[in-house]
């Protein structure tokens, strides 16, 4: 499948980021001006935190994804969230580590791009319509941007992504080892335990020595 356009990749996140149950979706974090260069996503299940829809307009909103008029995706996070939760602060240190490596183009989603306080309620009927268009987002994000490399985190991450990609992935490592990864076409796919807690304390006294060498192999790929 080869990649759509850019006024038609903006046009159709337009339209899948407008207000639902009082909340903007949220697509993407990313450094990059233009998300679309994106050559590596790390994946999460969903965001805990979301954007208000009271709080600002979806152009600004827009403009934040897109970094423009003086937005961007950071500085609107740190407006309307304030205090980074620890998934957040552990992403932003995979980022570094895959940018010591030389990967500079990443981008940060999840296989549900809508918040919730837990994953859990999801489920619920309350969430339904918010699961629904979280999933299209971020099948829309893979199927226009067809990134190299994916870097995805989490069991329940795992489980949802191998849905999405009719494939089931292996389970991450349990102990310090080598990263474990599949080649599903011409996607990458590397999986590591939760960023986020409580399992994150159950493996953070060797995540980061796993995680750098994730980074180095990420880079390896891409060169």
């Amino acid at each position: 499948m080869s990649k759509i356009d850019h006024a038609s990749f903006e046009a159709t996140i337009s339209a899948l980021t407008q207000p639902l149950n009082g909340q903007y979706p949220r697509p993407w974090m990313t450094d990059l001006v233009d998300p679309f260069s994106a050559r590596v996503f790390i994946v999460g299940r969903n965001q805990a935190k979301g954007y208000d829809a009271a709080q600002l307009t979806h152009r600004r909103h827009m403009d934040a994804l897109f970094s423009r008029n003086g937005e961007s995706c950071r500085r609107l996070y740190e407006e309307l969230v304030g205090t980074s939760s620890q998934t957040r602060q552990n992403t932003n240190r995979l980022r570094d580590l895959l940018l010591q490596a030389g990967v500079d183009s990443v981008l940060e989603t999840n296989v549900i791009c809508y918040s919730t306080p837990m994953s859990a309620i999801l489920s619920t009927a309350a969430h339904a319509g918010g699961r629904g268009r979280g999933a299209e987002i971020f099948r829309t994000l893979l199927e226009s941007i067809q990134p190299p490399v994916l870097i995805v985190h989490g069991a329940g991450t795992i489980k949802d992504l191998s849905k999405v990609l009719s494939y089931d992935l292996p389970p991450p490592c349990a102990e310090p080892g080598k990263p474990v990864s599949a080649q599903i076409g011409n996607t990458t796919v590397f999986v590591v335990r939760s960023l986020a807690p409580t399992e994150w304390w159950q493996w953070h006294g060797w995540a980061w020595s796993h995680l750098k060498l994730v980074a180095e192999e990420v880079a390896d790929l891409l060169r």
